[in-house]
């Protein structure tokens, strides 16, 4: 009876679940990225909205600082994707707030605005969270596509 109730709990963890990948390199991970609206990669990006992101991580040592890095590959081309003031990762945590102690759990809110004259392609988002020595406190990669809003 157990096991019945723990998978059918189990259920909504995977259709909201993670939909990342991990970076290159050895970074540290997050432990769940949920991106609103999507529950599978690839993840639509509809142009002229704004996309939400819910990333969990944990620290693993103290952080005074982070900032956020976002880089689009797309077609083989790599570019920074502009963030704006929501590059400022401290500003937008859900309950806590820098400095950060070693071993805390996080979560951040990563707002990404997706312009309406962004073309109509498939891409890779990296996004890393480095900290005031430039080193990453937690990195992803989400799969996506830009799309045009349904009518």
């Amino acid at each position: 009876m157990f096991r019945v109730l723990f998978l059918i709990a189990l259920v909504p963890a995977f259709a909201y679940g993670n939909v990342s990948r991990a970076c290159s390199g050895g970074r540290p991970q997050p432990t769940n990225v949920v991106i609103e609206g999507c529950t599978a990669p690839p993840c639509n990006l509809v142009r002229g909205q704004d996309v939400i992101g819910l990333i969990d991580f944990t620290t693993d040592r103290a952080v005074t600082s982070m900032t956020t890095i976002a880089t689009a590959t797309a077609l083989g081309v790599v570019t920074n994707y502009p963030l704006g003031s929501n590059a400022i990762t401290c500003n937008f945590l859900q309950g806590s707030s820098c400095p950060l102690s070693a071993n805390e759990d996080v979560t951040y809110r990563l707002t990404m605005p997706i312009l309406s004259i962004y073309p109509l392609v498939s891409l890779s988002i990296e996004i890393d969270l480095i900290d005031q020595n430039n080193n990453s406190v937690s990195c992803f990669v989400v799969d996506a596509q830009v799309v045009t809003a349904n009518k």
